[in-house]
């Protein structure tokens, strides 16, 4: 495996309300215990700098406190991801707190003990920067995760860039995965309209990096069934690809270091390197991405601990236009499925989406929206009772947009908010 050089720090910063002034030390003392988290906080004798040590049954975890003016924060035009009022309190915001530290050997339990401290020094925050990753989400994003017993995807702490040039020529690359223990990634020479599918392939090159390691340059790996895959360090990778946008001129401090392009080898002679532009098609046809052990049970216990929500909004718009439920059941294969090839990393099971018509606490009565691989016993358009026992994942398909455990509290919040803007005005 590839060995990334030394992280560097992580950095999440929360953006208080403008009419708040900056908090004192003691008001963060009472507001972390406030919170119930065991935390510690120490400050030097000039205070100048303050520390906090949270201790969990993992062990003991050291962040560094900062609170100051909002304008001594660089101006991340990623504000700009902010709509509405979300943009405005953000861009109103005097102060700032941020909590920065080194994350462990589980990045995403490191970034959740994070945002949860952040959380907790700043609970009305009006957004939420995370300068490794050169993005912004709202308060109520912030708190969500933070709440959580489960942490967010990993996808939540990194973001996919594009640069487009006049020629329709697109360069995305990654920010945010080096402090993760990974390298960064790139992808040039792709049309404007092949974006949206190769941002989702980095996605999943992102996670399978993260989950198993960093495979040494020049090295085939799969992200899924027939994506096979190799990456250059960037330098060298310009050697193969017409690199306008993402050449040499546009690589600056945070376009360089330990970033690389990722290449498919070419059908008709393997030796050779192109753009993986040549699985746009299959990506958007909705290929078998492999998803690790780890990050299946990861999301199967956050689709559990907001499965109530899931229940509640199936029951009052199933029938409503527009609407549309689905869950993902994992089942057990059949024994001799492992000659195939097929499916996830994660024991042996195959992961369906069921169109759901009716769904209890313990039980969905769903239509089985794909064709199976290595299940004899189950074909696409079957319907069934199945057992809850064996959901890993859940969507929710809305006027609104797509929501899934992630993000179903904001689509609570929304439908909460039009409900009490359609009340009636008393005279």
């Amino acid at each position: 495996m590839y060995r990334v050089a030394r992280r560097p720090l992580s950095k999440l910063v929360a953006l208080l309300p403008a009419a708040d002034p900056p908090p004192t030390f003691e008001e963060m003392e009472r507001l972390v215990s406030r919170a119930c988290l065991p935390v510690t906080l120490r400050q030097n004798a000039s205070g100048s700098r303050i520390r906090a040590l949270l201790q969990e049954p993992s062990g003991a975890r050291r962040f560094d406190l900062e609170v100051n003016a909002t304008e001594l924060l660089p101006q991340y035009l990623e504000l700009a991801r902010l709509r509405g009022r979300d943009f405005d309190a953000a861009l109103a915001s005097r102060f700032f707190v941020s909590v920065s530290c080194t994350l462990g050997q589980d990045v995403l339990d490191s970034l959740h003990a994070q945002l949860r401290l952040l959380a907790a020094l700043a609970p009305d925050a009006v957004a939420m920067l995370d300068l490794n990753a050169f993005h912004a989400k709202t308060g109520d994003w912030m708190r969500d995760a933070a709440f959580a017993s489960v942490p967010p995807a990993p996808t939540s702490f990194f973001s996919v860039h594009s640069v487009f040039d006049d020629g329709k020529k697109t360069w995305l690359h990654t920010h945010g995965l080096h402090r993760m223990g990974s390298i960064e990634l790139d992808i040039v020479g792709l049309r404007r309209r092949e974006a949206p599918a190769l941002a989702e392939l980095i996605n999943n090159v992102a996670r399978f990096f993260l989950d198993c390691g960093v495979p040494l340059p020049n090295t085939r790996f799969h992200a899924g069934n027939d994506l096979p895959l190799v990456w250059l360090p960037w330098e060298a990778a310009l050697q193969h690809v017409d690199g306008s946008p993402g050449g040499a001129a546009d690589r600056d401090a945070d376009h360089s270091g330990e970033r690389g392009i990722l290449f498919a080898p070419a059908k008709e002679s393997p030796e050779r390197l192109e753009t993986p532009r040549c699985y746009a098609r299959m990506i958007e046809a909705d290929p078998i991405f492999y998803v690790s052990s780890a990050e299946t049970e990861r999301m199967q216990r956050l689709a559990l601990e907001r499965l109530p929500s899931f229940l509640a909004l199936q029951s009052r718009f199933a029938k409503k236009r527009k609407w549309n439920f689905h869950v993902k059941l994992g089942f057990p294969t059949d024994s001799d499925a492992d000659r195939h090839g097929h499916g996830h990393d994660d024991g042996g099971a195959e992961h369906l989406w069921f169109d759901v018509h009716k769904a209890s606490a313990k039980s969905v009565d769903g239509t089985l929206l794909n064709q199976p691989y290595r299940i004899a016993t189950l074909r696409e358009g079957q319907r069934g009772t199945f057992d809850l026992r064996l959901l890993t994942d859940w969507t929710i398909e809305s006027p609104r947009g797509r929501y899934t455990p992630e993000s179903v509290l904001q689509l609570e919040r929304g439908l909460a908010n039009d409900r009490v803007s359609a009340r009636p005005l008393l005279h």
